[in-house]
């Protein structure tokens, strides 16, 4: 998780300020650092937070079901790994 949230942020650095510096050569409207900064940050969040979501979901998916009933399944017919 950590590689990707660092990735998403290099990309999000890299891509916001190359538009802001085209939305400043093509129309002449400045756009702060801090509001480019802003923008950053709520890129990387958003990223770490679906990607976090996709790391749960897949353990999720790797699970194995309960041996045995459900009334039982802390008695002996538990598997043990």
């Amino acid at each position: 998780m950590k590689h990707a949230v660092w990735i998403t942020l290099l990309i999000a650095l890299v891509v916001v300020n190359i538009a802001a510096e085209l939305v400043f050569y093509f129309s002449g409207v400045y756009i702060a650092m801090f509001y480019r900064i802003v923008l950053i940050t709520g890129i990387t969040v958003i990223s770490a937070v679906f990607v976090g979501a996709m790391l749960l979901v897949g353990v999720l998916e790797g699970e194995k079901p309960l041996s045995g009933h459900v009334s039982d399944t802390l008695g002996a017919d538990k598997k043990t790994d």
